[in-house]
């Protein structure tokens, strides 16, 4: 009987080890993900601000307007090139609506207004 207890007692032993053995190395690969993961967060966050920097090197007003000039030859408009809605309309040989009514009230513009941001909350 001590015999059958000694054994029963060394194969659990044995399980036991190899119960804690598949422990420490499922622990020691996890670790490693872990590693691995904080590694590539780490670069990601490097090359984010990067990029970061990057889009506020080609984003500035004065290095765009080097690059318009050099590339383009736009100019600001003069004053003889715009036009307001009146004239536009005329241009196109129709009357302007804004000339064929009266100007709203000041409740009404405000009722449009209301019933325009109603109309862009629902879309």
């Amino acid at each position: 009987m001590i015999r059958i207890t000694t054994i029963f007692l060394c194969v659990l032993l044995a399980a036991a080890a190899f119960g804690r053995y598949r422990a420490e190395v499922s622990v020691r690969e996890l670790r490693e993900d872990i590693q691995r993961i904080e590694t590539s967060h780490t670069e990601e966050a490097r090359s984010i601000q990067m990029l970061r920097a990057e889009i506020a090197y080609l984003e500035n007003p004065e290095r765009l307007a080097k690059v318009a000039e050099a590339k383009t030859d736009l100019r600001p408009s003069a004053s003889d090139q715009l036009v307001n809605a009146q004239e536009f309309a005329a241009l196109l040989g129709e009357e302007s609506p804004v000339m064929a009514e009266e100007p709203a009230a000041p409740a009404d513009v405000i009722r449009h207004a209301l019933a325009m941001a109603q109309l862009a909350d629902a879309q």
